[in-house]
């Protein structure tokens, strides 16, 4: 089965464009980032979304944007069938159109979304069935003149949709030198497979290949965290999709969330919320059946 490769566009005039669709077991990309504009479109499948900083849930009709060199992946939690991940990838070198061309074209919504797409922007709501409709019509479309004609109406339909989700505070964008975008790729790539199991620091430190000292001053400075404020915060944010998305007791999603101290589970998490798990999910409960 084929498997996506999200590499950089090919530099050749004809070729600014790339839209791409993938029905797959499950989605193999690592966490990786590339030079173009990417808007992804989950078509079938369910899991944890990477970009940034952030992790959060996905479903079918999840939709994204992406700026360059924004880290991101997909990973997926449904097993059983010969097709668990199916998405429609649209990517487009930042030249595609020249400089200030939505200014010039009086479209300085859209130029603000680009602008925006550094934080990672997801979609939701009214709207979004409508872009990936034209997304599957892009991916069908003939030509490249073609696909780009669709892609001009897509970016006006994305700015008018209200809801608009940055999915970082800041901008998370690799600045670094080649040798360390590899190095903190490996390294990021190793706690999203694995931040539920335990992970000691001589064993990342040994992915990164370095001694131990070095690489926790080395991924401080890279992300602004220390790894075990990582490894906690990539546990939190999947404890509260469980406890929103799941009847499980809060003792069994401590522990398959990979903390091993439940005390130390409901501190964590109250500092982080403002309130303990079982607060946290009657709150949400509650939202939910006022809407309804």
């Amino acid at each position: 089965m084929l498997k996506p490769t999200l590499e950089p566009l090919p530099h050749q005039n004809e070729h600014p464009l790339l839209v791409r669709t993938f029905e797959l077991d499950e989605f193999h990309s690592p966490y990786h980032f590339h030079p173009e504009y990417e808007l992804t479109a989950i078509t079938k499948g369910e899991g944890n979304r990477f970009v940034g900083n952030n992790m959060s849930a996905y479903a079918a009709g999840d939709l994204v944007l992406l700026g360059p060199n924004v880290p991101h992946c997909w990973k997926n939690t449904t097993q059983g069938e010969v097709v668990n991940a199916a998405s429609i990838v649209v990517q487009f070198d930042k030249t595609l159109l020249g400089d200030g061309f939505f200014e010039r074209h009086r479209a300085r919504h859209v130029a603000q979304l680009m602008e925006a797409s550094v934080h990672g922007i997801h979609f939701s709501g009214a709207g979004t069935q409508q872009v990936i409709g034209r997304m599957h019509d892009m991916a069908s479309a003939g030509t490249p003149y073609k696909k780009l004609i669709i892609l001009l109406e897509v970016f006006d339909m994305l700015a008018e949709i209200p809801q608009q989700k940055l999915l970082n505070e800041e901008a998370i964008v690799y600045t670094a030198a080649p040798h360390h975008h590899h190095r903190l790729n490996a390294v990021q790539d190793f706690i999203i497979g694995n931040f539920r199991n335990k992970i000691t620091l001589p064993e990342i430190a040994g992915v990164a290949k370095m001694s131990a000292n070095a690489f926790c001053k080395y991924y401080k400075q890279q992300t602004g965290k220390t790894f075990t404020e990582a490894i906690v915060a990539y546990r939190l944010n999947y404890a509260m999709q469980q406890l929103l998305n799941t009847h499980k007791t809060v003792t069994d999603i401590c522990f398959e969330c990979g903390f091993t101290d439940l005390a130390f589970f409901y501190k964590v998490f109250k500092t982080s919320t403002g309130s303990s798990p079982a607060e946290y999910r009657k709150e949400y409960m509650r939202r939910l059946s006022s809407v309804g």
